[in-house]
């Protein structure tokens, strides 16, 4: 294995192409260290929330939801639990769910085994197999519009999100999620799923103007 950089040409370079390496390192340290040196890069550039860091779930024991997203061949089914501290801005994820080709029976008894009758807000694109879910979960669908995805990743930009080291797809996610266009607020439909359910949930909650009795 033989490893090299610019730094065994340098030299060679030119200086005006020197500068721009200079110019990367004071600031984008990150992109210097991947792009020039040939470091292992953690996180894709663009990512889309960054405001996150692992630790643990739910410390203050505060009440608990769930959001889920739904998906069979292509996608995964996910369930994910979240408590939400709104005087602390903090969210809590805890991934419980990440898995392709689950039927709606088999969903069902997984959200009855976590989540027993807290709310679940689950993806509206799937009404049919919500109204199925309904039987057994405290599932409602989520609130979808123009504007509601950006509406709903800039709330979990505005909060520190704590995540559980053992959610490695949502770790995964976090980390690979990237902006289609970051002018235009469009964001590329892919390492998204455990985050549409984080998303859906704390939307509904932090947009919902009902007592606490509706949401609980």
């Amino acid at each position: 294995y033989i490893h090299t950089s610019y730094l065994d040409n340098y030299e060679n370079l030119s200086e005006s192409y020197i500068k721009q390496i200079e110019l990367m390192k004071r600031n984008n340290a990150n992109k210097y260290n991947h792009v020039m040196l040939g470091g292992w890069l953690d996180k894709a550039e663009g990512v889309v929330i960054e405001n996150w860091s692992t630790g643990e779930f739910n410390p203050d024991d505060l009440q608990t939801y769930f959001g889920q997203d739904y998906g069979f061949s292509n996608d995964p089914t996910t369930l994910v639990e979240v408590a939400i501290d709104r005087k602390k801005k903090k969210i809590y994820a805890k991934e419980l769910l990440y898995k392709k080709g689950l039927k709606t029976a088999q969903i069902a008894e997984i959200n009855k085994k976590h989540c027993g009758r807290k709310l679940i807000v689950g993806d509206s694109a799937e009404p049919r197999l919500i109204s199925e879910l309904q039987y057994s979960s405290n599932v409602i669908p989520a609130k979808k519009g123009p504007g509601s995805i950006t509406a709903g990743v800039m709330i979990l930009q505005d909060y520190e999100i704590i995540v559980t080291p053992e959610s490695v797809n949502l770790i995964k996610e976090f980390n690979n999620h990237v902006y289609a266009d970051k002018g235009s607020k469009t964001y590329q439909d892919d390492w998204n799923h455990l985050i549409d359910a984080l998303r859906y949930i704390a939307y509904y909650i932090l947009n919902n103007n009902s007592s606490k009795a509706d949401i609980y």
